[in-house]
């Protein structure tokens, strides 16, 4: 990606899809506000920012992108963007008891803005909120699934080590000794925890309310 001296058109031709923080949809950004050369090869910066428009729902959207070199007449970028916001993440939170569903919005949050390490800490908090709320059982049960996850998803010996020092070892939701979380072992963290959630409570709340209807639909007949 290429941005001349006399001219940005090379910008303006280049597609970028993603879906959009705003409106969830997967989209095609419209570049509306790209960086100025003049500017870029007077301050050299290592990443500039672009400013684009989802062509859904017409909110802006900001893309970091590093800058890959400089010659006498452009400024060439990488062609993977930094992204900044992510839509916010939806879940069915009726079932999960509230200190518990607190702490995993808060780490959907974190997810969403990018803040992996705050994400990763906050995943860890929500597994220590949730196997106090169901008893000693619950840690055993999480080690379960990531055992599980690991073999369905075929997780690397690395990654696995990884995530289980984040969701299952230590004591500290916050622990400085946590190892920073990359993109895409954030993304496989994000689905385990999501699974977490649904196996240990939004599972078990829909069939004793599928239960209980059932109950109520009996007794209205008798």
């Amino acid at each position: 990606m290429t941005l001349g001296h006399n001219t940005n058109q090379a910008l303006f031709d280049e597609t970028f899809n993603l879906d959009c923080p705003h409106c969830g949809k997967s989209t095609n950004l419209i570049l509306v506000s790209p960086p100025d050369y003049k500017t870029l090869k007077r301050f050299r910066p290592d990443k500039v920012g672009f400013g684009f428009q989802c062509a859904s729902c017409s909110e802006p959207i900001f893309l970091k992108f590093e800058i890959q070199s400089h010659t006498n007449t452009s400024v060439n970028f990488y062609s993977e963007p930094e992204i900044i916001e992510r839509p916010t993440i939806e879940f069915e939170f009726e079932f999960i008891p509230e200190n518990v569903v607190s702490d995993f919005k808060e780490a959907l949050n974190c997810y969403s803005i990018s803040s992996l390490n705050a994400f990763a800490a906050m995943c860890r908090r929500t597994i220590q909120s949730s196997a106090a709320e169901i008893g000693a059982k619950g840690k055993s049960k999480v080690q379960n699934q990531l055992n599980e996850m690991k073999e369905m998803a075929d997780i690397d010996e690395e990654t696995f080590e990884i995530l289980k020092q984040i969701i299952i070892d230590g004591h500290d939701g916050a622990h400085p000794d946590l190892p920073n979380l990359s993109q895409e072992r954030a993304e496989i963290l994000l689905e385990l925890i999501k699974d977490v959630m649904y196996q240990l409570f939004v599972r078990k709340g829909k069939l004793k309310k599928a239960a209980d209807l059932r109950k109520q639909q009996i007794n209205k007949t008798e």
